[in-house]
């Protein structure tokens, strides 16, 4: 922070105020907003020295006065909002002060927490009335800032760290309303629609702005449910109307009649839904509790919407020549590295979100926004009974989660028609997901089949653990076309099989002469498939069934004394989480409902096997890999500045070889980062060190994998 001492009389306009300075009087600038000065006012001022505030840490703030000094731009003062409510409703006797840009005052205006709002830069006469102060400036490039959530932030700047609501305050201006609503009515007249869909495709850069023809193809799905409506502030772009007319969109374009940000607050405040890049119109659809989709390629929207529960953050999958999405550069003055490879001018990666995602995606903000809706009563698995925060809403879905065993369930508890899902007869995210069973359709020769699913990580680290259990009868849930059972039966398991696939049942028998059977449940097993068994595996079939409880308790009942259970799901805290964070709305893949009906901590999956009865259970799950560690992390092309002036660029698939080289010892070590949670449970005593085992199986599987066994000729 700069403070400026005038060297003579004053008078001039700046960052939205009107200034009046006698002679020595001194303003406190941000850095940033100093050199934003005209060259000639720089040097009316002369750097000074006074005593501020001490910087606020966390004290009782009650008779005390508080300077939160920003600059901010509308979306970041929006997003001080949770944190100035929550301190004032903490401490209600403290006197709360803001010094805010002129651009961004208009949001922070009316705020009844707010005692009084100063210029920035600020009068130092007024800043060091003030007990403590908050310095909220230069944020953007800082770390701390640029990988946190934008609410969280300033709470954290606060020391308050929660709110008990973290939405932005927006005011809406009643007088601008009215004047914008005249002109809603008569749109939706002359279109016919009940509900208006605000769609903002401009961002503050280039490549976070949409390109207009996913407008014109998202234009085309809602088109019998929403009028589209454009809304650009002045400043934003001039050539919106050129758009519309190139591509043919229908959309009404309200740009002009935004004069500034109160008008848009105004529109949102009338819109039925929004889709949009810019963060400032998401920030105020959440404080009005609107069903909102953000689409963020350059930056995780996670940062921006985190907190908002009315909104669907939607990234792209994009891998490209330069980038993997997101590549989290905050903005740039011309098209991105990879749009300007391909000769484009638009982000490939906004460009490679299906249309169709984005409707979905708005269906779901939809059912986010729903007040009244079905609530679970009891946990599927331990029967805790009571209040089950609600997670995440995907796919027409809402997954909850039990805060006794920590299950993620939704609710209802419905499995999918298989059949209909995998032929894509059904619309909806996973109808554009990556789930396929043709794999399962595409079989080789045995000997050469085996030797293709002993390489697979989620098979390859439990052949060691096959090496020690005791010969007997094997039985695998859900075999699929008997890839497993292959396996099991060349180490001298009698293998048995049940699978819902009639077509995979047929190729386990013929192709493999294979012991399977066609079964939804285990109601519909012949006798003598009843068991007992020596060992019982079920891989990813858990995560698929209603009952999750009275699946295992069967199991359990199937088993013989000393038998033992081995069984696979997609675990919850796989390396990409770890290292992203539980990122929501991962339309790509395929781990929402009603494929996957439940997700499982490995605790959670711990517990529901004590539950059970199990006596010894051990958790783990497949090595971490190296194109499994790049899921979750995004190495970029480093600069090297020499002294000589020579500079050099490692490319980002070198930066990356590096990087994976270096964490070598995750793939040995790492028991719990793999992709598939596996566990081992026994009915009754055993005497193997299985800890032991265990650990030597994903070290021995992590070696094989990644160099493989050496033996080629």
């Amino acid at each position: 922070m700069i403070i400026g001492k005038a060297k003579t009389k004053l008078k001039f306009s700046f960052n939205g105020y009107e200034f009046n300075l006698k002679p020595k009087e001194k303003l406190l600038f941000a850095d940033d907003v100093f050199r934003l000065l005209p060259q000639n006012l720089q040097t009316q001022f002369e750097k000074a020295h006074s005593v501020l505030p001490p910087f606020y840490e966390g004290q009782d703030l009650n008779g005390k006065t508080l300077l939160v000094f920003a600059q901010a731009a509308i979306g970041d003062a929006l997003c001080m909002t949770p944190a100035l409510r929550e301190i004032k409703k903490r401490y209600p006797k403290m006197k709360l002060w803001v010094g805010i840009s002129g651009r961004a005052r208009p949001v922070l205006e009316g705020l009844p927490y707010i005692d009084k709002l100063l210029s920035h830069p600020a009068p130092i006469k007024e800043v060091v009335k003030a007990d403590y102060m908050i310095k909220a400036v230069e944020m953007v490039g800082k770390p701390q800032f640029d990988n946190m959530n934008m609410i969280k932030y300033f709470l954290w700047k606060f020391h308050l760290y929660f709110a008990e609501d973290e939405t932005p305050d927006v005011i809406v201006d009643e007088k601008i309303k009215k004047e914008i609503e005249e002109v809603i009515t008569q749109i939706k007249e002359v279109s016919g629609k009940k509900k208006i869909l605000l769609f903002h495709y401009l961002a503050s850069s280039i490549h976070r702005t949409l390109p207009p023809r996913l407008l014109k193809d998202i234009e085309d799905l809602i088109w019998n449910e929403y009028v589209p409506v454009i809304c650009s502030l002045p400043e934003e772009d001039i050539t919106v109307e050129v758009a519309l007319d190139v591509y043919g969109i229908r959309a009404a374009n309200l740009s002009s009649f935004m004069k500034d940000i109160r008008y848009l607050i105004a529109t949102v405040s009338l819109a039925d839904a929004i889709i949009t890049a810019d963060t400032a119109t998401v920030h105020i659809a959440a404080g009005l509790k609107k069903p909102a989709v953000l689409i963020s390629g350059a930056i995780e929207p996670e940062l921006r919407c985190g907190t908002y529960p009315s909104v669907i953050p939607l990234r792209p999958n994009y891998h490209g020549q330069t980038c993997v999405s997101p590549c989290m550069i905050h903005a740039t003055q011309t098209p991105c590295k990879e749009a300007q490879i391909k000769k484009q001018f638009y982000s490939p990666c906004l460009e490679s979100i299906p249309p169709k995602v984005v409707y979905f995606a708005l269906k779901d903000a939809e059912l986010a926004c729903e007040k009244d809706y079905p609530k679970p009563k009891k946990c599927p698995l331990c029967g805790y009974e009571g209040n089950f925060s609600l997670f995440e809403v995907i796919n027409q879905h809402r997954i909850f989660e039990c805060p006794s065993c920590n299950l993620q369930f939704t609710y209802p508890l419905k499995a999918m028609d298989y059949d209909k899902a995998y032929k894509k007869e059904v619309e909806d995210l996973l109808s554009i997901s990556s789930m396929d069973y043709n794999w399962a359709k595409t079989v080789l020769p045995e000997d050469e089949e085996i030797k293709r699913w002993e390489k697979v990580p989620r098979f390859n680290v439990l052949l060691p653990i096959l090496s020690v259990i005791p010969k007997g009868k094997l039985f695998d849930i859900g075999c699929s076309s008997g890839n497993f059972l292959l396996l099991a039966r060349k180490r001298g398991f009698e293998v048995y099989g049940m699978e819902t696939s009639e077509e995979a049942v047929n190729i386990a028998k013929e192709k493999f002469g294979l012991n399977v059977v066609k079964a939804l449940s285990f109601d519909e097993l012949p006798e003598e498939f009843k068991g007992p068994y020596k060992i019982i595996t079920a891989f990813e079939v858990l995560e698929h069934v209603n009952n999750p409880y009275e699946f295992l308790k069967e199991i359990y009942s199937m088993l013989e004394d000393n038998g033992f259970l081995l069984l696979s799901c997609p675990t919850f805290y796989k390396f990409e989480n770890i290292a992203l964070g539980y990122r929501k709305y991962k339309w790509w893949g395929e781990d929402f409902p009603p494929h996957r009906l439940t997700r499982w901590k490995p605790w959670t999956l711990f517990y529901a096997l004590k539950y059970i009865g199990f006596s010894e259970v051990f958790i783990f799950t497949e090595p971490l890999v190296p194109e499994k560690v790049l899921e979750g992390i995004n190495p970029r092309e480093v600069e090297i500045k020499q002294q000589d002036g020579l500079n050099f660029i490692i490319p980002r698939n070198i930066t990356s070889l590096i990087v994976l080289d270096t964490l070598k010892f995750l793939y040995f070590n790492s028991r719990f980062f793999g992709n598939y949670l596996y566990a081992l449970a026994a009915k009754g005593k055993t005497h193997n060190n299985w800890e032991e085992i265990i650990k030597r199986a994903i070290h021995y599987s992590a070696a094989e994998i990644i160099w493989e066994k050496g033996d080629k000729v």
